[in-house]
């Protein structure tokens, strides 16, 4: 694989996680704003802390659906 290659892959994995978290940035519920993600070989991994599980939910819809993710870690937690 050549470094264009590494780069290209880079700047995708850059764009999956930037859309994530604009998704989560346009939410109306402040706690879901606060929620964090990262995006790694088709995953991407949802961290943070909502008052509800609710919440938590709604975290995971606003992500589902982007392309080139294949499975959302949902690892927030409900406090």
């Amino acid at each position: 694989m050549s470094i264009y290659a590494d780069r290209r892959e880079q700047e995708t994995v850059d764009d999956i996680s930037e859309a994530a978290q604009v998704r989560l940035q346009h939410s109306p519920y402040r706690t879901i704003r606060r929620i964090s993600c990262r995006f790694d070989d088709g995953v991407l991994t949802l961290v943070g802390k909502v008052p509800t599980y609710h919440h938590k939910q709604l975290a995971q819809t606003a992500v589902a659906g982007l392309r080139g993710v294949n499975h959302v870690n949902n690892r927030i937690e409900v406090s």
